[in-house]
């Protein structure tokens, strides 16, 4: 008998049909609520297609979901959890891309690019301004998450000589968000959306920022309050704000721009091999499940009510 993997939605950037799964497994593509999910024993997801308990319900063949993204948060884990259902995620295929965009963000903005590109395009020479634009070093740096995306991180900038400043839950060492908020000089957002850190910088959490310190997130829009955010830099509170996520998108991004913010579409973990890559993710995903092997990157909720 066949396996039905049903691609329930795609992303622009993903193309069909996936190479590199067994020759037993049947690829279906369907999008909206009509989709046969019934019939689905591998269900592949873009972060478009919310996996709630509803849809779990549908699920009744599924052994396995796979969402082709690093984050999570469009899936009900508990929901899935309780139903048997083994859930995967692919954070490796946008790793470098993430943590790239990430990188370039915070340089741009600690060393004051926007603002002199501005000058130049307006044809000033501000050589002799420089100590006015005030660019910094990187200096202390506060990573929010240190998990494929945020470890990674915090390689990349140990090797640039940065202080790192690990903000994790699951670490044992690593430094309250409070006290890492206080002391860098750049925070960089690399966690995964969840109830708890909803809104987690909003107006109280900035105002605990250095002077001048710059916030990058590309990792969930909802996890920054953008308009205080953009009034913190607009005061002079903080140096710089790169956003690649949003609350709601698509954003208007405009009523945001200036010199000293830097917006990107929903476009950090982009690079031309994605689509590529998010195939062979999901096809070593599928190949285990058949195989009885441990499926890479498995995600399991924080706790299952009446389990232990």
């Amino acid at each position: 008998m066949g396996v039905t993997l049903l691609r329930w939605g795609m992303a622009e950037y993903e193309h069909g049909p996936l190479v590199g799964l067994p020759p037993d497994v049947v690829e279906v593509l369907a999008t909206g609520p009509d989709a046969p999910l019934e019939a689905a024993d591998v269900l592949v997801v873009p972060s478009k297609a919310r996996v709630d308990a509803e849809v779990v319900r549908r699920l009744t063949r599924c052994r396995l979901v796979i969402t082709t993204t690093s984050g999570h948060d469009h899936l009900d884990l508990v929901a899935l959890a309780r139903a048997g259902i083994v859930v995967s995620r692919l954070p490796h295929v946008r790793r470098d891309a993430v943590v790239e965009t990430a990188l370039g963000m915070i340089l741009g903005l600690t060393r004051r690019l926007g603002a002199l590109q501005e000058a130049a395009v307006s044809g000033r020479w501000e050589r002799a301004r420089l100590v006015e634009h005030g660019a910094t070093r990187i200096g202390t740096v506060a990573v929010v998450g240190v998990g494929v995306i945020g470890s990674h991180m915090c390689t990349v900038l140990r090797a640039l000589g940065a202080t790192v400043l690990r903000v994790d839950p699951r670490l044992a060492d690593g430094v309250p968000l409070a006290e890492a908020l206080s002391r860098a000089n750049v925070v960089t957002l690399h966690c995964s959306l969840n109830p708890a850190n909803l809104g987690m910088i909003g107006q109280a959490a900035l105002a605990t920022m250095r002077p001048g310190a710059v916030l990058v997130n590309t990792a969930r829009g909802k996890l920054v309050d953008v308009e205080a955010a953009v009034a913190a830099v607009r005061a002079g509170h903080l140096a710089g704000l790169g956003l690649d996520v949003f609350p709601a998108e698509p954003a208007d991004l405009a009523r945001w721009a200036a010199p000293n913010v830097v917006l990107t579409p929903h476009a950090a973990g982009w690079h031309p091999r994605l689509g590529q890559d998010v195939a062979e993710g999901v096809a070593e995903a599928v190949r285990a499940i058949l195989a009885g092997m441990p499926v890479p990157h498995t995600l399991v909720p924080d706790s299952v009510e009446g389990e232990p």
